[in-house]
């Protein structure tokens, strides 16, 4: 009996992991904290904020279940060069992360501020570091983000149709109105146009997400073993579309970067294949159809996005994002080593702010390189490098032994690794994947799958 149990236990002691590792996938488009956190001491950016996500449960339960497992597959990490030396740069990294508390720039009035970035940050780390021990599905990663993708599109679609929020404020839905000052628009003359949300704070985010989702179709489209191929051109076609609808320029610039990526990196597994070539055919042929008769419906929303006119809503945002690309820079140059502190750039921007005419309130820099290091120094900054590089290094050559070995898994392992290289593209415009705990998971999570060499994850895909 003792000895049934304990060979139950080997076999099944990664399945808590696995439900944990999926259901942080399929929780990174929702922006859903729990109600009256304020009473519990989370409502404001302090130490507890992030414990009131939603995400932030299953992503502890992830590394709390792996401990419990005996750290399982960390052995079979250390094996392989690339992924030990990634684990060992994540490790400094994160204690690096940590220990800017002793000189954050808020440490004497408020020193939660730091340990509250911290916190998420950290988590998101380790939630890597365990999916890469964990050798977790890549088909049950890219089935979280389609189905993310489909729910997150129709919401999108409606409330682009209805111009306005769909009464979903239980699952967290923002209530917006184009009328308010405080939704986020495009505007074209006397018209201003509502941009979908989703169930995300700001179209931006919405627009990174399905970038992301849209790439992973993209390499499931092209996987030999799908059949329904068409049903799948149909999703990514219906997920593009809304892509187009967010308006956002960083996400379109992301994509567009990683698709291009995703060909070149397959190019001789489907130049070579008239069937995969013509899924390639088809799905390119689609979205300039698509991206064309967008052009014709929202050409004047169009023009005043690329910087045509005078539109104030636009003018004034690049404006804004100059300014606190300069305090960044000022930031940085008072402390170019150390930096001011995980969390802690929006609270210097305050500061800095209270000198200035400026009508603005501190928040991060739209530019996640800037905030590495305004916020962790060069020292984090160059942690930060090598860490991404190595991702990009080792990932690219995986690729190219999969092509030879397991071509159709290689379309979606080059999949993932161009979402974190449309991440590190969205990241000069926009900051979420630095600051927020669900694209934090994200963009370290995928880092952790792109990594992985054939020989560990063979067996499971």
């Amino acid at each position: 009996m003792t000895r049934s149990l304990h060979k139950w236990y080997l076999t099944k002691r990664l399945l808590p992991v696995h439900i944990g590792i999926f259901v942080s996938f399929m929780l990174i488009p929702l922006w859903y904290r729990f109600p009256n956190m304020k009473a519990l001491g989370m409502g404001d950016f302090t130490v507890f904020y992030s414990a009131g996500f939603l995400i932030f449960w299953p992503i502890l339960w992830t590394i709390i279940w792996w401990a419990f497992s005996g750290f399982s597959g960390i052995s079979n990490l250390f094996k392989n060069t690339s992924l030990r030396l990634w684990f060992v740069l994540q490790v400094i990294f994160a204690s690096w992360i940590l220990l800017s508390w002793v000189w954050g720039y808020t440490r004497t009035l408020h020193p939660a501020v730091t340990v509250g970035a911290a916190i998420p940050f950290i988590l998101a780390i380790l939630f890597s570091i365990v999916l890469s021990c964990s050798r977790f599905p890549i088909r049950l990663i890219i089935a979280a983000l389609v189905i993310g993708l489909l729910w997150n599109s129709i919401l999108a679609s409606l409330q682009v149709a209805q111009q306005g929020s769909l009464g979903l404020k239980v699952l967290g839905e923002f209530p917006v109105d184009p009328a308010s000052s405080g939704a986020v628009v495009v505007q074209a003359g006397n018209i201003r146009w509502l941009r979908p949300y989703g169930l995300l704070p700001h179209p931006n985010m919405l627009g990174g997400f399905l970038a992301i989702a849209l790439l992973c179709v993209f390499g499931w489209v092209l996987n030999g073993q799908n059949k329904r191929w068409l049903l799948t051109a149909i999703i990514f076609t219906f997920g593009l579309w809304n892509l187009f609808l967010s308006f956002s320029r960083s996400a379109w610039l992301g994509f567009a970067t990683g698709i291009l990526l995703l060909l070149l990196l397959t190019f001789k597994a489907w130049w070579y294949d008239r069937n995969r070539l013509t899924r390639v055919i088809a799905i390119l042929g689609v979205s300039l159809i698509a991206g064309g008769l967008f052009f014709l419906l929202y050409q004047p929303f169009l023009s005043a996005r690329a910087g045509i006119g005078d539109e104030s809503v636009e003018l004034r945002s690049v404006s804004d994002r100059n300014v606190y690309n300069q305090i960044a820079i000022d930031a940085i140059k008072e402390s170019p080593i150390l930096g001011t502190g995980i969390g802690n750039f929006p609270w210097y921007a305050t500061y800095y702010l209270a000198k200035t005419p400026y009508d603005l309130r501190g928040q991060p820099v739209h530019n996640i390189y800037l905030s590495a290091w305004s916020e962790l120094g060069i020292i984090g900054l160059a942690l930060f490098f090598m860490i991404v590089g190595i991702t990009i290094k080792t990932g690219t050559v995986n690729i190219k032994l999969r092509i030879n070995e397991q071509r159709n898994d290689a379309f979606f392992y080059s999949a993932v690794m161009c979402g974190v290289v449309a991440f590190l593209v969205i990241g000069f415009f926009d900051h979420y994947t630095w600051t927020l705990i669900q694209f934090q998971a994200a963009f370290w999570g995928l880092t952790a799958v792109a990594i992985q060499p054939p020989s560990l994850a063979a067996d499971l895909t």
